[in-house]
This record gives C-alpha cells, structure tokens and sequence, in this order.
C-alpha cells in the first residue's frame, strides 16, 4: 500500500519537477530575449527588435502552456518577470515607433504584468529623450514627455491592494520619479537651447 502510495505521489512532484525546469528556462529566455529587443530599439534597429518579440512571445506562449496544469508554479513569479519584461519590450517598440500604447490583449499579456511593464518602460522612454536631446530634438523630447505624463496617470487608475496587482504601487512610484527626472533633462535642454 505505502509503496503505491509513494509511487503516485512521487508521479506528481516528479511532474511538477519537470514543468518547473521547462518553465524557468523558457522565462529565462523571454527576459533575455526581451533585454535583447530593447537594446536594438535604442539602436533605431526596428525590424530586429520586432522580430526578436515576435520570438519571444511565441515562447511565452509555449512557457505558460507548459504551466497550465501547475497553478502553484505559474504564478509563481517567474513567469510574470518575463512577461513583464517582454511587455517593457513591446510598450516601448510601440511608444517610440508609433507614439501609441499597445492592448495586453493583441500579444496575449497578463493584465497585470503588462502593467508592471508599462511602468518599467519608462527608464527606456527616458534613455530615448536623453539620446534625443543630445542630438538636439527637443520637439520629439516634448511629445515623450507627454506620453510618459499620459501613462503615469493612467496608471494612478489601479490603486487597488498589493495583494491584487503584484505591488504595482511600487512601480507607480518609479513612474513617477521617471517622469520627473524626465521633465527637469528636458526644461534644463530647452533652457540651454535659448
């Protein structure tokens, strides 16, 4: 009895086990991947980085197909850092390239990884006008400013409990602080420029 018991038992963990590694080393790669296409979106290298996403999110979908069975390991944090990663990836393609936010749904998000994300986007958007003002493109400066006002705020919409968005509060705060460092580089580019 006991040893059919283990048996049965063990068939689960060693299950799980398996489902674990899988995962972990696809979200390994996601963030890698992700990491990769936002270094060439700051190289003005458009096509690559889309492609790499397009990548990246056909392993995320494999990842959380994998995780589907095991609840307890996909939310265990680990694919929400890659997603979220990816979703940095992605807002900010779509920021820099078309000036327009992307829907979670369109590339199949977690609502609130996406949101982590979003926020997180910010440090890029900020590196983009850094590298625009010392080109001298204040104009373009202006416009990112204005983007990255419109998400702060859009963001202060989900003051809802830690527990219920993965601390997103924290993140709202880094937005914030983004933003205004932003501001002050650029009202110090313009000053400068007259």
């Amino acid at each position: 009895m006991t040893k059919k018991l283990e048996k049965k038992l063990k068939t689960l963990f060693e299950k799980e086990d398996g489902v674990r590694e899988k995962s972990l080393k696809l979200s390994r790669e996601v963030g890698r991947m992700a990491a990769d296409s936002i270094k060439k979106i700051h190289q003005r290298n458009f096509k690559e980085a889309e492609k790499e996403i397009e990548d990246a999110l056909a392993i995320l979908k494999d990842a959380k197909k994998t995780l589907k069975e095991c609840p307890e390991i996909f939310y265990a944090g680990f694919l929400h850092a890659a997603e979220k990663e990816l979703a940095e990836a992605v807002v900010t393609l779509e920021i820099i390239k078309n000036g327009s936010l992307p829907d979670p749904d369109d590339y199949g998000f977690d609502y609130k990884s996406y949101l982590h994300g979003l926020c997180e986007s910010n440090g890029e958007l900020r590196r983009y006008m850094l590298d625009e003002i010392r080109k001298g493109e204040i104009g373009k400066c202006e416009k990112m400013l204005g983007m990255m006002d419109d998400i702060y705020y859009f963001l202060l919409n989900f003051q809802y409990t830690d527990a219920i968005t993965r601390s997103l509060r924290r993140q709202v705060d880094y937005v914030r602080s983004m933003l205004e460092r932003a501001r002050s580089e650029v009202t110090l580019a313009k000053i400068n420029m007259r």
